[in-house]
């Protein structure tokens, strides 16, 4: 995965261009910790969701079914959201 073309254009968007700002705006070493780690979370979470659609698009081999013996299939993508230690992933 190239991150790099990516990951720019990812910081390019205004919400974090704001938390970008806002750092450069704190006085106060608590305050400048603060917005690293909300910002170092939304960078986890955009590498989990890229990564995770990554996978998502990536073919796979379905194995037989261990009762009946048929082979299993993907019932499709479905929109799910799960919470993880750097938050909410989608």
């Amino acid at each position: 995965m190239s991150i790099a073309p990516s990951l720019s254009e990812w910081l390019e968007q205004p919400e974090r261009q704001a938390r970008l700002s806002a750092l450069s705006a704190t006085t106060t070493l608590p305050e400048m910790v603060m917005v690293a780690l909300q910002l170092g979370l939304m960078v986890a979470r955009w590498l989990l969701e890229s990564e995770l659609k990554s996978r998502a698009q990536a073919p796979e081999a379905w194995p037989n079914c261990s009762h009946c013996g048929s082979r299993l299939h993907s019932k499709g993508f479905q929109r799910r959201q799960m919470q993880t230690l750097v938050g909410a992933i989608a």
